[in-house]
């Protein structure tokens, strides 16, 4: 067998500083240098970095059974949201992704459309030429109403008439988002109960989070079981194969997880998209005049986007180098095996980038680049199956995927018709690697208005 290589460092520190300081750099970092597998430590544990296509395979398909999210990350996310899709392992995670999986049929995500095209025309409606914000803000506010109206039939004017209520959903996820972070980077994680300052911080913000969901599950269950066309009503309808149905407690759960997971990510991968776009501009001129030529009476539909590929191919670029999963959870192997010419042992941790599988050079030449016209047909074809994985892979790839690109690509196409983002000087890349990748700053921009076709 293949011996692993990797860094030297202190004793049981280890590579912390390192990994602490800017993670998603430093295991790519690991990857050039010392090729397919690696190893790296902090705090006294043992990790092993994955950075071969064939190899992620592996490990997320063809023995996705032998590796099984670790202990100590289903911990985590749990304290965060709880017990859903993200956090189950094994038969469980079976079970709740066949009961959840008909809520994304194509036939419902396409639905879904009208509802993403009409909320982002909305917020245009309320923009100004020369107007200053954060456009990682507008696009988390907008993909948090539209996870909101097509999982439990929340509206947007309802919404903003509930004094603060965006604001303070936005700012419980921001603070389990954080708390996460710094319990996954930490030595020692205190139990729950300990009334520590991040455990009452957790509290309070799971509240705002979870009473919110829980209100909307006791009203519908009052209203009676109707197919609404929303996640809610499929879920409380679902049976499993003895006919159970979820509790309220578990409809809560896999509510929070699709809540959070569902408009976090979408709002990340948007914020980068403008962020590149704004620093190229013959791509970006090129986007808007696809779009004026696909777009010339008002803004799109499903039936829109095969016109509008460089704006998918804009989209599938972005969440190259800026995955807003940039790393998969730990993953520890349940009994020894081989991955290719290296021995894996009961127990050895994993970790699965696609932050670092996204920037080898084998697979993407010049990786810094930003360059659309990689994910033409000819050239996405001649990739490696598990080069790109920007939603995972295997039975726990994304459930949300064809929702997710549908939604961007339609708010990219409407945004860009109507107005052309800016970044205000001063801006640059600084990495915020926690749950999901955003930038530390933000995304502050100034919007100039576009001589775009008409509204019909």
């Amino acid at each position: 067998m293949t011996p692993i290589p990797g860094p030297k460092g202190p004793p049981f520190i280890g590579q912390a500083r390192e990994l602490i300081a800017d993670p998603p750099r430093y295991i790519s970092h690991l990857a050039d240098e010392y090729g397919p597998m690696s190893r790296f430590g902090f705090f006294g544990t043992t990790f092993y970095l994955v950075a071969d296509p064939d190899l992620i395979r592996e490990v997320l398909v063809t023995q996705a059974a032998n590796f099984p999210k670790d202990d100590r990350d289903v911990e985590l996310l749990s304290r965060m949201i709880g017990h859903g899709l993200v956090t189950a392992n094994g038969e469980e995670h079976k079970r709740l992704r066949r009961l959840t999986q008909p809520a994304f049929h194509t036939s419902r995500v396409d639905a879904y459309a009208g509802t993403m095209v009409a909320y982002t025309e909305a917020m245009l409606d309320e923009w100004r030429d020369g107007q200053e914000l954060d456009m990682a803000e507008a696009m988390r506010e907008l993909t948090m109403y539209v996870v909101a109206r097509t999982l439990f039939g929340a509206d947007r004017a309802a919404m903003r008439a509930d004094d603060g209520a965006t604001g303070r959903i936005g700012e419980a996820i921001h603070a389990l988002q954080d708390i996460a972070n710094q319990e996954f980077t930490a030595p020692l994680v205190l139990p729950t109960w300990l009334p520590t300052g991040m455990n009452r911080r957790r509290r309070a913000a799971r509240a705002v989070l979870y009473d919110t969901i829980d209100r909307l599950v006791a009203k519908r269950r009052a209203s009676g079981a109707a197919d609404t066309g929303d996640l809610l009503s499929m879920l409380l309808l679902a049976r499993d194969e003895h006919g159970d149905a979820l509790s309220d407690a578990e409809v809560r759960d896999q509510l929070v997880t699709l809540f959070v997971a569902g408009h976090e990510t979408t709002s990340n991968a948007l914020a980068w998209t403008w962020f590149l776009l704004a620093q190229h501009p013959a791509e970006e001129a090129r986007l808007h005049a696809e779009i004026d030529a696909a777009l010339p009476d008002g803004p799109p539909t499903t039936a829109d986007l095969p016109r509008l590929p460089l704006a998918l191919r804009v989209l599938k670029e972005s969440m190259r180098l800026y995955p807003p999963a940039w790393v998969l959870n730990t993953r520890r192997a349940a009994a020894d095996t081989t991955l290719g010419p290296y021995a894996i042992r009961r127990g050895d941790l994993l970790w699965v980038s696609p932050f670092v599988m996204h920037r080898r050079p084998a697979w993407f030449p010049d990786p810094e680049r930003f360059d659309p016209d990689r994910w033409t047909p000819e050239r996405e074809r001649a990739l490696p199956k598990y080069a790109y994985l920007p939603f995972g892979g295997g039975p726990r790839v994304c459930i949300g995927n064809g929702f997710a690109m549908m939604e961007a690509h339609l708010i990219v196409a409407t945004v860009a018709r109507r107005f052309r983002p800016r970044l205000l000087p001063g801006v640059v890349e600084s990495l915020n690697a926690q749950v999901t990748l955003s930038n530390v700053d933000g995304m502050p921009m100034r919007l100039e208005r576009r001589q775009a076709p008409p509204r019909p």
